[in-house]
């Protein structure tokens, strides 16, 4: 069984693409995070990285059911399901 599931998740995960938390993504993070901080709408550390990481690298629609954190972030499309 373990064969069949890793095959099954191999081939799942080798078609994303995976983007690191670098420089670029940890200050556009900090840019969001003083925007939110500055209109009194913190919101978690990690989704504050999460957000960094997408829009530093053009990506504004995330699915999610994190709705209450991403609407905060007004660039970012939420496609909840």
């Amino acid at each position: 069984r373990y064969n069949e599931l890793y095959k099954i998740w191999v081939e799942f995960i080798s078609s994303m693409e995976i983007f690191n938390l670098g420089y670029k993504e940890a200050e556009k993070a900090a840019e969001i995070y003083d925007i939110l901080e500055s209109k009194g709408n913190l919101i978690d550390d990690n989704a504050i990285l999460i957000a960094g990481i997408m829009l530093s690298n053009g990506i504004t629609k995330i699915l999610t059911k994190n709705v209450k954190h991403f609407e905060k972030i007004e660039i970012i499309e939420i496609i909840d399901y």
